[in-house]
């Protein structure tokens, strides 16, 4: 099977798609938290969904969302050489502490946002990052170890001290090699994926971050 990641960067958007994210992450080194989340921790996000499809595993959009972001989170504890775990965590935590939840009371997390899941209200950048971003910080309180992980899609590894740590830049031109980084690290844990190929297109438009299937065996 072949798969695109796209990944769309914050320097080449329009001047009211960087205001949006903006408002997100905050004005403040808005180029680096960019890139450290949607070049950093987003690349390997895609991959976890890229690898659900693979292996064919049912899952709602909402569980599959969750699923990639424990997926990425597991990864980079493992594999993250300058602490940007901690500093994606922390700026996490600070936006999310300024955005009010919008979920009802008398709903919760997983049923709220699955019923808007196709709907207009959840093309936000505003809604879908609070999605995100929220998802994120539960992975973040999980305790899984990657390789547990990935057992929950079906694939075994051997449970390896030499994985290497990542300590490369981080930025858009950077995150093909972010990709081949976790991809040679699943290789030599013994994860082989048969007739899988992964691609990454990087894009002028900021607001799209995704994976497509594009052939499927």
């Amino acid at each position: 099977m072949r798969y695109k990641i796209i990944s769309g960067k914050y320097e080449t958007g329009t001047q009211n798609q960087q205001q949006n994210f903006s408002q997100l992450f905050g004005k403040e080194n808005i180029q680096f938290y960019f890139d450290l989340y949607f070049h950093w921790f987003n690349i390997i996000h895609e991959l976890g969904h890229c690898l659900v499809s693979y292996r064919k595993i049912p899952m709602t959009p909402v569980q599959e969302e969750l699923y990639a972001n424990r997926f990425a989170v597991a990864y980079w504890r493992i594999s993250d050489h300058d602490g940007n775990l901690v500093k994606l965590e922390k700026k996490i935590t600070s936006v999310l502490e300024n955005i009010p939840s919008p979920v009802p009371l008398d709903s919760d997390f997983v049923t709220f946002f699955q019923s808007i899941w196709n709907r207009e209200a959840m093309q936000t950048v505003a809604m879908y990052g609070y999605f995100q971003l929220a998802c994120v910080m539960e992975a973040m309180q999980s305790e899984s170890n990657f390789w547990e992980v990935l057992s929950e899609i079906g694939i075994s590894a051997a449970r390896t001290d030499s994985v290497q740590k990542y300590h490369g830049d981080i930025s858009a031109e950077c995150s093909q090699d972010i990709l081949h980084f976790c991809l040679e690290n699943l290789s030599n844990a013994g994860v082989l994926f048969d007739h899988l190929h992964i691609e990454l297109e990087l894009v002028d438009n900021p607001e799209v971050q995704c994976a497509t299937i594009l052939e499927e065996k």
